[in-house]
């Protein structure tokens, strides 16, 4: 005779305590309060005669730190939300894989006739705001057109950078324009405003309407 078991868990008492195992450390970690960790990396629970008698490390109270500035300045996000809502509605607001946001949209520039359409992502860095490179931390990606082919078709061009991943981006202002403060910074519309002023110029130096002395020299 044979007793065939059916597929199934183990008895639920197990799954009772593995449950009330979860809220224990769920409950640890969000009381922000100090945690014990044992050799495992396990919460201690107070409450487990073997859990107290395991060698176990005190982590003081606090936060994980945040990467991205957004986690750190959930604020500041709203604020360049806003910003952008009011003066570049058109755009839209993405996560890379990496997690840098980054807004993407098109521009119709009619420096010439017909007018151009101009589709930019903006993207920030991690340490946003910060004015430690040209364009500050808000970089301008100009997708269609590319700015290679144009370099390609014009040779130099004033006023592009490379950034560390080898991709060529505008430089939209110098350092000291960028604003880097707790209590003021630089917006992505303003950054998109400075991209905006870019591009008139580029057109209109490649119709020959502006000098490049005015155009490469921070005259404009």
């Amino acid at each position: 005779m044979r007793i065939i078991a059916p597929p199934g868990r183990l008895s639920s008492g197990d799954d009772a305590a593995a449950a009330a195992r979860r809220r224990a450390i769920r409950e640890a970690l969000r009381s922000n309060q100090p945690v014990k960790i044992n050799q495992q990396g396990n919460v201690v629970d107070e409450r487990s005669s073997q859990d107290r008698n395991t060698p176990s490390i005190i982590v003081p109270e606090g936060k994980l730190a945040a990467f991205h500035w957004y986690q750190k300045d959930p604020e500041l996000l709203e604020g360049e939300k806003a910003a952008m809502r009011r003066y570049f509605p058109q755009f839209r607001l993405e996560t890379l894989p990496d997690g840098r946001l980054s807004w993407i949209g098109t521009l119709r520039v009619n420096a010439t006739s017909p007018p151009s359409d101009w589709t930019l992502q903006l993207i920030y860095e991690n340490n946003h705001p910060s004015n430690n490179t040209y364009g500050g931390s808000i970089k301008v990606y100009p997708i269609d057109p590319d700015l290679n082919e144009l370099r390609e078709k014009f040779g130099t061009i004033p006023h592009i950078l490379t950034d560390s991943r080898g991709s060529l981006y505008l430089c939209t202002a110098r350092t000291e324009d960028f604003k880097a403060h707790t209590t003021h910074s630089t917006s992505s519309a303003s950054a998109l405003a400075w991209a905006s002023k870019w591009i008139n110029a580029f057109e209109l130096w490649c119709t020959g309407d502006l000098p490049t002395l005015e155009f490469a020299g921070h005259v404009i």
